[in-house]
C-alpha cells in the first residue's frame, strides 16, 4: 500500500543516482590527464611563489636585522638570521642569484655576534654592578655623596667597552635593567633578610627567572641584567657561538675586573666621602669592590646556567663557563689591590731597617759585631783612571737623549692606570682584615675548598702578614723603643691637656711611657683586626713589657744610685729592703695609695700610733749615725723626675692590668677595655701569655711602689738631715738654746728645713695625684716633733730665750707644713711645743704637773728634760736630780698615762 509505494520511489531515486555517479566517472576518466597536468601546475606555482617570497624577505632582512639592533630585540634579530642562513645553505643553496645576499647575512651575523658580546659584556661587568654604587650613593649622606649626580656610565667619555655599550645614551631607558632610588631602597629591603649582597635577584624574582630559562621568549631585558642576560645567552646559542663566547669572556674577564677597580677608586678619589689620601676611603673601596666582584660572580652563575638550557634546547655546541676560573681571576684582583695599598716594596727595606739580632719574639738590642774590627782587610788596590770618555760625542749623547725618553715613557705609562684613595701602608691590612677574611670564606664555600685546605688569596694574605706586616711591626716596635729609651734619658713629659684627657690622667706623663702605651694599643687593635694573629701580638707585648722595664731600671738607677760603688741613697737602700718596704706597706696610710682598696677613715689615735710606729723605726735605724750630704737626693729636679716616673709606670701597669683583664681565655671570654676595646672579637688567649703579661705589669707597679716609697722616705731623711745639728749638734751638743734675747730668731737648721720641704713639694705637686703627696707628707710633723723633742737629751743648756727660740723654730715648721703643704693643722708640732715649754718650770713643778695633769710624755722625754733643766743651773746639784729621777719614776709608776701616751 502506501509503504510499498514510497519504497518503490526510494528504489527509483538511487537507481538514478547510480546512474548518474557511472556517468561521472567516465566524464572524469577522459579528462585525467588534463586535470592532473593542471594539478601540477598549480603546486608548482605555489612553490615559486613562497620561494620568491622568501627571496624578498632575505633581500630586506638585513636592513630588518639592523633596526632589531638598534631597538635590542636580539632574540627576533637571532631567530630571523639563524632560519635564514638555514634556507641559503639548505632549499636556496643553488640560488646564485642569492649570492651576495648570502655574504649579507653572513656580515650580519658577525655584526650580531660582536653586538652580543658587548651587551653581555656590559650587562655582567656594568648593569650587574651598577646598582652596588648607586647603593652606596643612596646610603651616603647628601653632602658627601658615593657617586656624583653625573657620574652614569654614560656621565663621561671614557668608556671601558666599545660602542655597544656606548650606544645607550639614555642609561634608564628601555632594556637598561637600572633602577630608581626608590626601586633600590625597595630592593635592598628585600635583599637584606636572607640574601647576601652579591645576589641579582631576589629569592622570588630567581624563581620566575627559573621558569623562563625554558621559555626565553618571556623574557624582559627591561627588567634587569638576569634577563638580559638570557637572552645573550640564548641568542648566542641559536648562532652556535657558545665556545667562543666562553673563550671570550675568560679572555677579557681579568682586563674587565681590573676595571672595576679603576672606575671604584677613580669615583671615589674625586667625589668621596673624605678626601683623597684619608686612609678611612680604603674601607669603603674595599667593600664597594668586594660587593662588585660578587655580583659579577652571580651573573656569570645566571650565563653559565642559561647556556646550558639553550645548549640543550637548540641542540648546539657544548660550552660552559667555569665558575672556579672567575673565582681564580677575582682572587687576582684582589691581591692586585692589596699589593697597591699595602706597600710590598717596603719590604725589601724591612731587611736594613730590622736589626740582624732580633728574632720574631725578642727585640733585645743590637749589639757590635766586633769581629769586623779583627778581619784582615785587603789592601785597596790603585784605581786605574781611563785616559779617554766618550760620554760628551754627538753619538753617546743622542744615545743617552733616547735611553732616557724611554724610561720616561715607560714610567708615565705606568702611572696612568693607577689611582690609589690612599697611600700605600703595610698598616692599611688593619683597616680591612676582617672584610677580607669574610669575603675569604666566601670564595672557600664557593670553591667548596676541603677542611684544612685554603685558596690562593688566604695563602697570598698570610704570607703578607708573615713576609711583610709583622716584620714592619718589629721595626716600629724597635723604633718605639729606642725613642723610649731617648725619652726617659731626657726626661720629657706629656704636658698636652688633649692627650691627658684622652688618656683620663691629671698628671703628665713620660713622654716614653705614652709612646709605648699608643705601641700597645695599636697592638691592642690588631688582635682585633687581625685575630688570627692575636696570640702573636699578646707575646710581642710582652716582649716589649721586658724591654721597657729594663728601659725604666736603668731610668731608676741612674736616678737614686750614684756613680761610685762606695757611695749610698739612703732612701732607695731602705726601700729596697724587704722588711722596711714590708712594714711600710702594712702601715694603715699605704692604703690610701693603693688602687683598688678603698680607704677608711682613720682616727686621731690610730694617726698618732702608725705614726709613732714609724718615727719609732726611723729613729732606730737613723738616730745613732750622720748622714753626709751625698746619701740624700737634695736636686728637686731629681725628685721631680722620681715622681714622673713613679706616677707614669702607676697609670701604664694599671693601663695594662685593666687590658690584660678583659682579654678572652679558653675558660673565659673578655670584653676589652677603654682604647683597646676591639679585642671582644679575639679569639681565646692561652692563659699562660695572659699571666706573663699579667706579671711583667705588676712588676711595673711593684717599681712604681718603690718610687713612692723612696718619696716618702726621702722627705723623712732629709728632716733627720737637716735637723740633726739640732740634734747632735757640733761638740757633744748644740749650745744655742741659752744666748740672750737676740737669739730666739729659728734657728736656721729650721729655715733650710722649710725651704726643702717647700721645693720638694714644688716639685712634686706638679708631678703626683693628691693622695700620693698626702702619703709622702703625711707623719713629717710627727717625725720633726720626735727629734725636736729628743734633742732635749743632747741640748747642752737652755733658757727662757732658747725656749722662746725651740718654739719658734716649732711654729716655722707648722706654720710651713699647715699653710703650705698639708692644708690641715698638725697637732703633733703642739705637742712639742708643750714639751719645751716645760722648761720654764722648775724641777718640782714639772713634777707636779705630772701629778696633776697626767703623764704626757714618755718617761725617757721626763728624764730627758729634768737632766737639760739640771745642766741648764749655774750650779748643779747631782743629788737634786737623783731625789728628782726617783720621783718622776715613782710618779710615773702612780700616775694614769694620757691615752695614746707610752710611759
Amino acid at each position: 500500500s502506501t509503504l510499498s509505494g514510497r519504497l518503490h520511489r526510494a528504489r527509483g531515486k538511487l537507481s538514478t543516482v547510480r546512474e548518474s555517479l557511472i556517468a561521472c566517472k567516465e566524464l572524469l576518466h577522459y579528462k585525467r590527464d588534463e586535470l592532473k597536468k593542471l594539478w601540477l601546475d598549480g603546486v608548482e606555482q605555489k612553490h615559486i611563489l613562497q620561494l620568491l617570497k622568501q627571496i624578498q624577505e632575505m633581500k630586506d632582512l638585513p636592513e630588518k636585522i639592523g633596526s632589531q639592533m638598534a631597538k635590542k630585540e636580539f632574540l627576533v634579530a637571532t631567530r630571523g638570521l639563524t632560519s635564514s642562513l638555514d634556507l641559503l645553505k639548505g632549499t636556496l643553496k643553488d640560488v646564485e642569484a642569492l649570492g651576495e645576499v648570502r655574504s649579507e647575512l653572513e656580515s650580519r651575523s658577525a655584526q650580531l655576534y660582536s653586538r652580543l658580546m658587548e651587551d653581555l659584556t656590559a650587562q655582567i661587568y656594568v648593569e650587574a654592578t651598577w646598582d652596588v654604587l648607586q647603593l652606596q650613593r643612596v646610603g651616603s649622606t647628601r653632602e658627601n655623596p658615593f657617586q656624583r649626580a653625573d657620574s652614569g656610565r654614560n656621565s663621561s667619555d671614557k668608556n671601558p667597552f666599545s660602542s655597544g655599550s656606548g650606544k645607550k645614551k639614555d642609561g634608564s631607558g628601555k632594556g637598561s635593567g637600572r633602577k630608581t632610588g626608590e626601586q633600590l631602597k625597595a630592593r635592598r629591603l628585600l635583599l637584606e633578610p636572607g640574601t647576601s649582597s652579591g645576589s641579582l635577584l631576589t629569592p622570588a624574582e630567581e624563581d620566575d627567572w627559573n621558569k623562563i630559562l625554558n621559555d626565553p621568549d618571556s623574557a624582559d631585558a627591561t627588567l634587569g641584567p638576569a634577563h638580559a642576560i638570557l637572552i645573550d645567552m640564548e641568542c648566542l646559542a641559536l648562532l652556535n657561538k657558545l665556545p667562543e663566547t666562553v673563550e671570550s669572556l675568560n679572555s677579557d674577564l681579568q682586563k674587565q675586573l681590573s676595571q672595576i677597580l679603576s672606575r671604584t677608586s677613580q669615583q671615589l678619589a674625586e667625589s668621596g666621602r673624605y678626601p683623597q689620601g684619608d686612609k678611612r676611603l680604603l674601607p669603603q673601596l674595599f667593600s664597594a669592590v668586594v660587593a662588585q666582584l660578587q655580583r659579577v660572580v652571580e651573573a656569570h652563575r645566571l650565563a653559565a646556567m642559561a647556556g646550558q638550557k639553550a645548549v640543550v634546547r637548540n641542540k648546539m655546541d657544548q660550552a660552559r663557563l667555569d665558575l672556579a676560573e672567575v673565582w681564580s681571576r677575582v682572587q687576582s684582583v684582589i691581591q692586585v689591590l692589596l699589593t697597591d695599598y699595602l706597600d710590598f716594596k717596603s719590604s725589601s727595606t724591612l731587611g736594613s731597617l730590622s736589626l740582624p739580632q732580633q728574632s720574631a719574639n725578642t727585640f733585645s738590642e743590637p749589639t757590635a759585631d766586633i769581629n769586623s774590627y779583627f778581619v784582615r782587610r785587603k789592601t785597596a788596590r790603585p784605581k786605574r783612571s781611563s785616559l779617554f770618555r766618550f760620554d760628551s760625542s754627538s753619538t753617546a749623547l743622542s744615545m743617552n737623549d733616547y735611553l732616557r725618553e724611554h724610561v720616561e715613557s715607560d714610567k708615565e705609562g705606568a702611572k696612568e692606570d693607577k689611582i690609589l684613595v690612599c697611600p700605600a701602608d703595610p698598616h692599611n691590612i688593619t683597616l680591612i682584615f676582617n672584610q677580607l677574611m669574610q669575603f675569604i670564606q666566601e670564595i672557600e664555600k664557593a670553591l667548596k675548598v676541603q677542611p684544612g685546605a685554603h685558596c690562593t688569596l688566604y695563602a697570598f694574605l698570610m704570607d703578607y702578614i708573615k713576609d711583610v706586616f709583622l716584620g714592619q711591626i718589629h721595626v716600629d716596635i724597635s723604633n718605639s723603643l729606642n725613642s723610649a729609651s731617648q725619652s726617659l734619658d731626657a726626661w720629657k713629659s706629656v704636658t698636652d691637656t688633649d692627650v691627658l684627657r684622652e688618656l683620663a690622667v691629671s698628671r703628665p706623663l713620660l713622654q716614653s711611657t705614652v709612646s709605648v702605651w699608643k705601641s700597645m694599643a695599636e697592638l691592642g687593635e690588631m688582635m682585633g683586626t687581625l685575630p688570627l694573629y692575636s696570640h702573636h701580638f699578646l707575646t710581642i707585648m710582652c716582649n716589649i713589657l721586658m724591654q721597657y722595664k729594663e728601659i725604666c731600671g736603668a731610668a731608676y738607677r741612674g736616678l737614686v744610685q750614684p756613680e761610685a760603688e762606695d757611695k749610698r741613697i739612703i732612701s732607695a737602700q731602705w726601700a729596697k729592703d724587704e722588711d722596711i718596704s714590708r712594714f711600710l706597706k702594712s702601715l694603715p696610710n699605704w692604703n690610701t695609695v693603693e688602687r683598688e682598696s678603698q680607704s677608711v677613715e682613720e682616727t686621731a689615735e690610730e694617726i698618732d700610733q702608725r705614726n709613732a710606729k714609724e718615727t719609732e723605726m726611723l729613729v732606730q735605724n737613723l738616730g745613732s749615725s750622720d748622714i753626709p750630704p751625698h746619701e740624700i737626693l737634695s736636686d728637686p729636679a731629681q725628685l721631680r723626675s722620681l715622681a714622673q716616673l713613679q706616677e707614669s709606670l702607676d697609670w701604664f701597669a694599671q693601663s695594662v692590668l685593666k687590658f690584660a683583664r678583659g682579654l678572652p681565655t679558653g675558660s673565659s671570654t673578655g670584653g676589652g677595655v677603654g682604647k683597646l676595646s676591639v679585642v671582644s672579637v679575639v679569639p681565646p688567649l692561652p692563659e699562660t701569655t695572659i699571666n706573663t703579661l699579667i706579671s711583667l705589669a705588676k712588676e711595673f707597679e711593684e717599681l712604681a711602689d718603690v718610687c713612692l716609697l723612696v718619696l716618702h722616705l726621702e722627705v723623712r731623711v732629709h728632716c733627720f738631715y737637716y735637723l740633726m745639728p739640732l740634734w747632735r749638734g757640733p761638740g757633744g751638743g748644740p749650745s744655742q738654746f741659752s744666748g740672750g734675747p737676740d737669739s730666739t730668731d729659728p734657728s736656721n737648721e729650721i729655715i733650710q728645713l722649710n725651704k726643702d720641704l717647700l721645693a720638694v713639694e714644688d716639685a712634686l705637686d706638679s708631678s703626683l695625684q693628691p693622695q700620693k703627696i698626702q702619703y709622702v707628707f703625711e707623719g713629717v710633723s710627727h717625725l720633726v716633733s720626735a727629734i725636736l723633742i729628743s734633742s732635749a737629751a743632747t741640748i747642752k743648756r737652755i733658757n727662757s730665750n732658747g725656749v722662746k727660740k725651740m718654739c719658734r723654730n716649732i711654729f716655722a715648721v707648722q706654720h710651713t707644713l699647715t699653710a703650705s703643704i698639708t692644708g690641715r693643722r698638725e697637732l703633733a708640732l703642739d705637742q712639742a711645743k708643750t714639751f719645751y715649754e716645760l722648761f720654764n718650770l722648775t724641777p718640782k713643778e714639772l713634777l707636779t704637773s705630772i701629778v696633776e695633769r697626767g703623764a704626757a710624755f714618755k718617761e725617757l722625754d721626763y728624764m730627758n728634760a729634768l737632766q737639760l733643766l739640771h745642766r741648764s743651773v749655774a750650779h748643779p746639784d747631782p743629788t737634786s736630780l737623783t731625789q728628782n729621777m726617783e720621783r718622776l719614776s715613782q710618779i710615773l709608776r702612780g700616775v694614769v698615762a694620757r691615752p695614746g701616751v707610752t710611759v
